[in-house]
């Protein structure tokens, strides 16, 4: 025997037996749809749960940097690039060319003027929460009161 006539006999043994399992399963789109859809369902909320973990974390971040930097003595320039510009005056005095105040600041006014009101840092973060009030003349923050 030799080796073509071997090969033509083992081929033509093998070939039958797949082709009957390969074609045994038949395709079913409703089935691929399914699957499809659950599989891109998992995918958005294994993204959605990393946007929600990654806002979290931008967050605590930015509250941590803002307790490390805002302190006496810090230029209006720096706090006001940092926290921004929303805030309630609670009391303010002009004497002899000095102009004091002393401002009221909530964590999500903060969190507005860092991103938006519509990121998921401003939905998250936690409204109506009084942050600290500052005591600010026209040159620097001279006292921070964190609430």
């Amino acid at each position: 025997m030799n080796l073509l006539s071997f090969l033509i006999n083992k081929y033509s043994l093998i070939i039958p037996f797949l082709l009957l399992f390969s074609c045994n399963k038949k395709w079913d789109p409703d089935q691929q749809f399914t699957q499809q859809s659950e599989k891109i369902r998992l995918e958005q909320q294994n993204f959605q749960l990393k946007m929600r973990q990654e806002a979290m974390n931008n967050l605590r971040g930015f509250e941590s940097e803002i307790l490390l930097e805002v302190k006496n003595g810090i230029s209006n320039q720096d706090f006001n690039k940092l926290v921004g510009f929303k805030y309630s005056i609670l009391a303010s005095n002009t004497t002899v060319g000095n102009h004091w105040e002393r401002r009221l600041y909530k964590w999500d006014e903060i969190v507005e003027s860092k991103w938006s009101p519509n990121s998921l840092e401003y939905q998250l973060c936690e409204k109506n929460r009084d942050f600290f009030i500052i005591t600010i003349n026209q040159i620097n923050v001279t006292a921070v009161e964190y609430l």
